[in-house]
């Protein structure tokens, strides 16, 4: 029989897998916004946006997860990894709050350049990726810092 610990860290780690993976055909999906034509653009754009929704919600998974593991492995909230996980976490959060809605608000409007668009989704996303790592790290290695 599997135990319940056995089971969160199997949902723990599917989220997390959910959460950071879209994002890399998301990056695929912005190369090819690149030299889309403007019929294109749209169901490249509905594929960006459903792959952030799954993150999103997958994130919410992680989150919830990854708190029942913390109370059922008898972690303390002020371990350092972990505080330092939620502070990025957190950090995660408001760039994700803010980081694709008005760049994709901005077509079909005069504001709309395709290379600029294509090129700060890109750089945004690789920015997200790179707090995902970052989360992904501390849950891994564990560091004790204080």
């Amino acid at each position: 029989m599997i135990s319940i610990y056995t089971l969160l860290l199997y949902i723990h780690i599917l989220s997390a897998i959910l959460s950071i993976g879209p994002l890399f055909v998301v990056l695929t999906i912005v190369k090819k916004m690149r030299t889309a034509s403007h019929i294109e653009m749209s169901p490249y754009i509905e594929a960006f946006k459903g792959a952030i929704t799954i993150v999103k919600h997958s994130g919410h998974v992680l989150v919830a997860s990854g708190i029942l593991l913390m109370w059922h492995a008898g972690y303390h909230w002020s371990t350092s990894w972990i505080v330092l996980t939620f502070l990025v976490m957190l950090a995660s959060i408001v760039f994700l709050a803010r980081a694709f809605k008005p760049t994709l608000q901005t077509f079909n409007t005069p504001a709309y350049d395709q290379q600029k668009f294509a090129s700060l989704l890109h750089r945004k996303a690789w920015m997200y990726i790179l707090l995902l790592l970052i989360m992904l790290w501390l849950m891994v290695a564990k560091p004790v810092l204080w």
